[in-house]
């Protein structure tokens, strides 16, 4: 079997108040990622959905988005791992290619939360970890990252230097 490639790489505008839906914003990227590619909508056999639950008022968006962006019949998949979903929707799409059940497969990952207050997203945040040890004391996702942050840092000596680093890389 083949080695597997990503071939296409697509990113909408980040905005607070973007103002377009979900599908528009899933559309945006997926419109990059196929710009100058050598395949068409009906070359890609099944998609990926990535996203957190519940920060958007539509709870089951995958059959939704693979309709909006054309990928319909096909099968599609909504994987949810809070902040790494997108990531999972790439090892989930490797591992269909590896075992030989898809050839070409569209991972769609978005996140949208300007519809919730502050207020609002930080409590569903605070429900993507443990509810009854963790979310009582305040621990929500990007608190919980924090502390894996600080113990990292502690084990193998990384600086604040290294981990900027690592975020002026993402704003790119």
């Amino acid at each position: 079997m083949e080695d597997v490639a990503i071939v296409g790489v697509g990113q909408s505008v980040f905005s607070r108040k973007c103002g377009i839906s979900t599908r528009e914003l899933c559309f945006e990227s997926f419109k990059e990622a196929m710009d100058g590619l050598n395949i068409t909508n009906s070359d890609i056999d099944a998609s990926i959905v990535c996203s957190a639950p519940e920060y958007d008022k539509q709870r089951t968006p995958s059959g939704l988005i693979s309709e909006y962006l054309e990928l319909t019949p096909t099968p599609t998949f909504y994987v949810e791992t809070i902040c790494s979903s997108s990531s999972t929707g790439v090892r989930v799409a490797w591992s269909l290619i590896k075992a030989g059940l898809h050839q070409v497969v569209a991972v769609i990952g978005f996140q949208k939360m300007s519809e919730l207050t502050s207020r609002d997203a930080a409590e569903r945040m605070g429900r993507g970890g443990d509810i009854i040890w963790e979310s009582p004391f305040g621990i929500t996702m990007p608190a919980g990252y924090a502390m894996y942050t600080q113990a990292h840092m502690a084990k193998y000596g990384t600086t604040e230097e290294q981990l900027a680093k690592v975020r002026v890389k993402n704003s790119r």
